[in-house]
């Protein structure tokens, strides 16, 4: 094990983001992390105005040995990376199934996004999400010695680590987390994140020159989802042939994550299978967690229908697109070469707590 020093700042334009969304009730979930194996049925929370059938979610923690953590609590450095990873799927199946890995936002947990998950999970996908060990709520809190969203620029090997654990445990069982064990079809994994997740996705899709094991080191993802998402890494970012198809979300009033950070993004992936959902008026995190029910609505239609698609090799079409215009005066779905007319915002710090 190579113990790296206290990480490098990660771009500043696009890392300052997601600040003090829901600390209390991931700060309540960490410290109570579930350690046990086993699966528990619960009724997920429903998308608005419809009625959940159950998700049945299980919990485990996962430690990479082979990098170390800097504690922002004592400034210290420990060894291993220690993520507890939730893993969900439909009620009563076991798999294999087409799956998500998903990265959640700066100081935020897999919970916050509970609405969005369940709904992947009730198409009959199977999600798995990590709790980063160094920008969940509790750590954020707790940070005395520089500012934990620098830890930004590891998340993309903890991305990799949690997809190489899943992909093996898939293959041949072993125990290390059992709910994953026979859980993720072959081939047929995708990625998906929300602010500093987004990024964190992105940066292991498409990063050509990042410093961490991405998909070079031989990952098998077909589609990637980022949502409010920008590029961090030193790049370029680029596709090649092979790469994943890509689906960008961004609100045109998204002061936390700027539209030109998504635009700049999704013009840099030049391929043929790449989207871009542009929600009309939302704010950053609500389109997401179920706050903003119109343009939840959109994204949850919209990003299952692409996972479900993209995951079985089945190129999204017309249809597609229509799924994505159906409501044209909360969200417009473009897709080509370039991304859509985007009016640039400034950042703003605020705007990543906005309700």
């Amino acid at each position: 094990m190579t113990p790296p020093s206290r990480p490098e700042p990660a771009r500043a334009a696009s890392v300052r983001r997601g600040r003090g969304a829901l600390g209390a009730l991931g700060s309540a979930l960490l410290a109570t992390a579930l350690l046990a194996h086993g699966g528990r049925p619960y009724q997920a929370r429903p998308e608005p105005g419809t009625r959940a059938p159950a998700v049945t979610a299980s919990s485990c923690i996962l430690v990479d040995r082979s990098r170390s953590t800097y504690d922002y609590a004592t400034g210290t450095t420990r060894p291993g990376r220690v993520l507890e990873v939730e893993v969900l799927r439909p009620a009563g199946r076991r798999g294999p199934l087409p799956a998500i890995l998903f990265a959640p936002g700066y100081d935020v947990t897999p919970a916050a996004y509970s609405a969005l998950l369940d709904a992947w999970a009730r198409a009959g996908l199977a999600v798995i999400s990590p709790t980063f060990p160094d920008t969940n709520p509790a750590a954020v809190a707790g940070a005395r010695h520089g500012d934990p969203e620098d830890d930004l620029v590891n998340q993309p090997a903890d991305l990799a680590f949690v997809a190489r654990v899943a992909l093996s445990a898939s293959r041949s069982e072993d125990h290390s987390c059992p709910a994953l064990d026979g859980l993720v079809a072959t081939g047929e994994l995708g990625l998906a994140g929300q602010s500093d997740g987004g990024d964190s996705v992105a940066a292991l899709a498409y990063d050509r020159a990042a410093p961490y094991a991405g998909l070079d080191g031989g990952l098998e993802v077909r589609a990637v989802a980022v949502l409010s998402g920008a590029e961090i890494g030193p790049g370029p970012y680029e596709a090649v042939a092979g790469d994943p198809a890509l689906l960008v979300v961004q609100s045109a009033t998204d002061r936390c994550n700027p539209p030109q950070e998504s635009v700049e993004l999704y013009d840099s992936i030049v391929q043929r299978d790449r989207w871009f959902l542009e929600l009309r008026d939302a704010a950053h995190l609500p389109p997401y967690d179920g706050a903003d029910p119109a343009a939840f609505s959109v994204v949850a239609r919209v990003t299952t229908r692409f996972f479900l698609l993209e995951l079985r090799a089945r190129a999204p079409g017309a249809g597609f697109l229509d799924l994505g215009n159906a409501d044209p005066e909360v969200a417009r779905m473009t897709t080509g070469p370039g991304a859509p007319a985007m009016r640039p915002l400034e950042p703003s710090d605020a705007a990543c707590s906005a309700r």
